[in-house]
């Protein structure tokens, strides 16, 4: 444990399936990484949506968020899987992504549990910087807190309003990146009874570990208590250890309005402090070589088997005996 986090390592308790080569699946670029996750979803024949950001934000002709889903359609629970503002974290996830569609992890399903992948890797006007270390974009490329604290108060109303098109008066005054997030909810999540959400990041812990650490959700009220997924208990003598959503996340719960929703961070450690502190700037994040994406995609099944296995018996995510 790390506070009140979840600490996992290297498990021992996979199937054969679960630990088949996927370092392949993991690109050095976005263009390749979004060109391995449509092939997946082309070879599962799964339906894709695409997002855009308006053209002053984003002049590419590629949409900015593609989302898929496995998984009944009418499943009273829904685990999302995001990623974090920078261009590493979203290599991650994309990797990962290809790698459950691959796999065909709907197999592992139950009958009521969907799961909806949200591609995006540093989406333009969804995050302030691309590669860690790289220099800003454009201010109209951020996500400002003017804004974030605009969808958050607007996202409740808004979502209880029949759509954008019947009730252009409010479309008019909720930020795009708002209506976007919207969307998504209203095609993905409209059913869900409970979402779980976790958002995949990189950072500078142990190289070949990862933190699960959980989200409280801020509705643009007081601080509400954690659901209980994700093991969280009130202890006065050790110190709580939160995950911060990215905008991508944070976005997509305040969407989500206030419907039953359970949120994660789940970090991957890349490297020593000292070896990022003496590495400066480029790809420190998002590691080339196979055998740390083996490792993310192996502790990424893990947390899915402890999260699948929480949700059926209605106990909290507790981690297994590392190896």
């Amino acid at each position: 444990m790390t506070a009140h986090g979840i600490l996992l390592a290297s498990q021992p308790l996979l199937t054969e399936s679960d630990r088949m080569d996927v370092a392949h699946y993991f690109a050095s670029d976005r263009q390749a990484a979004r060109a391995h996750f449509l092939a997946a979803c082309r070879a599962a024949g799964l339906d894709i949506a695409t997002y855009f950001a308006p053209k002053e934000v984003h002049k590419a002709a590629e949409p900015i968020v593609e989302v898929t889903r496995l998984g009944r359609p009418y499943a009273s629970t829904v685990i999302a899987l995001t990623c974090g503002a920078w261009e590493d974290e979203g290599l991650c996830a994309s990797g990962i992504f290809t790698a459950i569609l691959r796999h065909d992890l709907a197999r592992l399903l139950p009958r009521d549990i969907a799961l909806v992948l949200i591609h995006a890797i540093a989406p333009a006007g969804l995050s302030g910087l691309g590669r860690r270390g790289a220099p800003a974009e454009t201010r109209e490329n951020k996500w400002s807190h003017e804004a974030l604290a605009a969808a958050e108060s607007r996202f409740f109303d808004y979502v209880q309003q029949a759509a954008s098109i019947a009730n252009p008066s409010v479309a008019n005054t909720v930020p795009w990146q708002a209506r976007l997030l919207c969307e998504i909810a209203d095609r993905f999540f409209q059913r869900a009874k409970r979402t779980v959400l976790v958002d995949l990041r990189t950072g500078p812990g142990p190289y070949g570990e990862a933190d699960l650490l959980p989200c409280q959700i801020v509705h643009s009220d007081p601080l509400i208590d954690i659901d209980p997924l994700f093991g969280i208990k009130d202890d006065p003598n050790e110190p709580p250890a939160w995950g911060t959503p990215g905008n991508l996340a944070h976005g997509l719960i305040a969407a989500l309005g206030r419907s039953q929703i359970s949120g994660a961070v789940l970090e991957f450690g890349t490297y020593s402090m000292r070896s990022i502190l003496s590495a400066g700037h480029g790809t420190v994040f998002y590691p080339r070589d196979d055998q740390w994406r083996q490792q993310v995609w192996e502790l990424t099944m893990t947390t899915f088997h402890q999260l699948l296995t929480a949700l059926n018996q209605g106990q909290p995510v507790t981690p297994l005996a590392a190896s």
